[in-house]
């Protein structure tokens, strides 16, 4: 059944008026052609829109149903065009971010907030990956922009968004946990827990360089900082985290900051692929090359 434009003003028209003559005025046309879209209009839907009357006409059972499909449709029309300019300029849309668990939380609320406040009628899905796998999504357009650890490989885009230093996690019945000032790496002794190089290539290259895997015997490897943490508490050893994840407050652990000797900060970029033609992503990453700073999110985090 095809149902012209013309005829759903026209069935409106009358509808309110309740009058064909005067919903003829008001639509700068002629009585009879008006008519004759009614009818053509009953015909196709195969019931009776009016009942008409010595005055007038007013809308059958069938007809006020109609009236409100048919308000609902020409509302959609009337707004259709601006909400595709919108969509086309980025305003609206889907922007699919992921992130990895320590990013999440690192950064993860505050740049939600940072994507609400300046793409506010973008919906946003999130998802976690580790870093590999979001390059692999980029690259595939599964996703539009990841918070990734580096290295960064060069057919994509970024922007550092987290810095942050790394602290030393200890068993709370450790050596190292009665102290009050900056702990030494030296101090550490064959029960370091190291990052997976397959599940955490960058803190696995970082750590291991800090700690001088030569020197000392790793006890055990964890992918996972929430797995490393619970090594830390059940006394299997000590281990590099960065300083938000202090945020977790494992019972159990102690975080000692390290000697500026040892310290050491790990990053957090905003990367997505230059060939993504999502409008959303584009305007998301204008604003951000304008203005990198991050909005904190309300809670603070």
């Amino acid at each position: 059944m095809d149902l012209s434009l013309q005829q759903l003003k026209g069935f409106v028209a009358v509808a309110e008026e309740q009058h064909f003559g005067r919903a003829a005025e008001r639509l700068s046309m002629t009585q009879p052609p008006l008519t004759r879209q009614i009818q053509g209009l009953e015909r196709s839907l195969a019931v009776s829109l009016f009942d008409r009357t010595g005055r007038g006409v007013r809308l059958t059972a069938a007809g006020t149903v109609f009236l409100e499909h048919c308000r609902r449709m020409l509302a959609l029309l009337e707004i259709a065009p601006e909400a595709t300019r919108r969509a086309a300029d980025g305003q609206t849309g889907t922007l699919r971010i992921a992130f990895t668990a320590i990013g999440a939380y690192a950064v993860l609320a505050d740049f939600l907030t940072t994507v609400g406040k300046r793409t506010p009628a973008v919906t946003s899905e999130l998802t976690e990956l580790v870093s590999a796998d979001q390059f692999e999504a980029l690259a595939g357009l599964k996703i539009d922009i990841g918070l990734v650890r580096p290295p960064i490989p060069e057919q994509f885009e970024s922007l550092l968004v987290h810095s942050e230093d790394l602290v030393l996690a200890v068993p709370a019945a450790h050596p190292l946990a009665l102290g009050d000032g900056p702990a030494s790496l030296a101090e550490v002794t064959d029960d370091y827990i190291g990052y997976s190089p397959e599940g955490s290539r960058y803190l696995h290259d970082i750590c291991a360089a800090m700690i001088g895997m030569n020197r000392y015997a790793v006890s055990q490897l964890a992918s996972q900082v929430p797995t490393m943490l619970a090594l830390v508490r059940a006394g299997l050893g000590c281990a590099l985290i960065p300083r938000s994840i202090m945020a977790m407050g494992v019972q159990g652990v102690r975080y000692r900051e390290l000697d500026a000797a040892d310290a050491h900060s790990v990053t957090l970029h905003a990367c997505w692929s230059p060939d993504n033609p999502n409008p959303a992503l584009q305007r998301l990453v204008e604003s951000l090359l304008r203005n990198p700073h991050l909005d904190a999110s309300p809670s603070g985090d």
